[in-house]
């Protein structure tokens, strides 16, 4: 899989009006967009960016948490690069950007579009700007000690 098809297929879902909803989208990767009935969370918005289900069958995750692709897991498997993640030392056109739930709050996944650019499915996007999906900043990521960067396995 190629970097250029990751990063079309996730700028293809900006400004579609799909709202956030935890738990939601990404379940089909054959789907023209990441939405289920017009609802994703940031986790099935990465999944199907990256052309797989947030349901994975892959050991690291069916061990972890059943076989999902959520913040916590792909945080988990960045760091110690045991599942489908390598860890990168920084942000990269392609990454993935991550901080694991914490404090009763949830994590945050999305993808690098470049140094200074993230395309992410937020809350905050849906409220502020009415599209749970949109191209920002890196800002929310960057302020978290946490964050990590990843690179999928076999992209190129």
């Amino acid at each position: 899989m190629q970097v250029a098809a990751v990063l079309a297929r996730a700028e293809s879902a900006t400004d579609l009006g799909i709202h956030y909803k935890l738990g939601k989208g990404g379940m089909n990767p054959g789907l023209p967009t990441p939405a289920a009935g017009g609802f994703c969370d940031c986790s099935g918005f990465v999944a199907w960016c990256l052309f797989m289900s947030r349901k994975l069958n892959e050991n690291f995750y069916k061990h972890f948490n059943g076989g999902w692709l959520e913040t916590t897991a792909a945080w988990t498997d960045v760091g110690n690069s045991v599942g489908i993640f390598s860890q990168l030392p920084g942000p990269k056109a392609g990454a993935i950007v991550v901080y694991p739930d914490a404090n009763g709050k949830q994590g945050h996944i999305g993808i690098m579009v470049d140094e200074k650019k993230v395309v992410h499915c937020s809350g905050g996007n849906d409220k502020h700007h009415g599209n749970a999906i949109l191209i920002t900043g890196p800002d929310v990521f960057l302020a978290r000690k946490d964050v990590r960067f990843g690179w999928l396995n076999g992209l190129h």
